[in-house]
């Protein structure tokens, strides 16, 4: 199957669960939340990967000492995503923090041309551009858009 699905399904399940989470966090804290969140999730990837086969002692014995750090790290920013996500889902509007959030997608982008050395074309720019410019006319009101720039 082709790649742009999953990434869609993965898309709508994300959707799912932050619509799941905003109704979930009315009178729960939100590090509950996050943190019962997190083991429904990792139960649930362990079962994938154990019945999908990819889960064994000879499959995590081939992980090198600096993928563990980079497998460890990539965790961390996850958990530390999630808790400030949802923080902000508790205390704001789904739509609002949801289109802040997807301000990753420029940051990931700059880091991946910084440290991973990957180009970003005139169109991933101009998207990039676009997102950006999608994310500020959604966050703020039009009268501050208008004062910043000078309209």
């Amino acid at each position: 199957m082709n790649p742009l699905i999953y990434a869609l399904f993965g898309a709508l399940a994300a959707s799912l669960g932050t619509i799941f989470a905003k109704i979930g966090l009315k009178d729960v804290d939100s590090n509950v939340l996050t943190s019962v969140r997190g083991i429904v999730m990792a139960i649930i990837v362990t079962l994938a990967a154990l019945w999908l086969g990819k889960l064994d002692a000879g499959s995590l014995g081939q992980v090198t000492p600096k993928q563990w750090l980079y497998i460890i790290l990539s965790g961390a920013g996850g958990a530390l995503s999630w808790l400030f996500f949802y923080y902000a889902l508790a205390h704001g509007s789904v739509m609002g923090v949801t289109v802040v959030d997807k301000v990753s997608l420029l940051i990931t982008a700059i880091l991946a041309l910084l440290i991973l050395g990957e180009a970003i074309t005139l169109q991933m720019g101009i998207g990039l551009f676009l997102i950006t410019i999608g994310t500020l006319l959604f966050v703020f009101p039009w009268s501050k858009l208008a004062s910043l720039f000078g309209l």
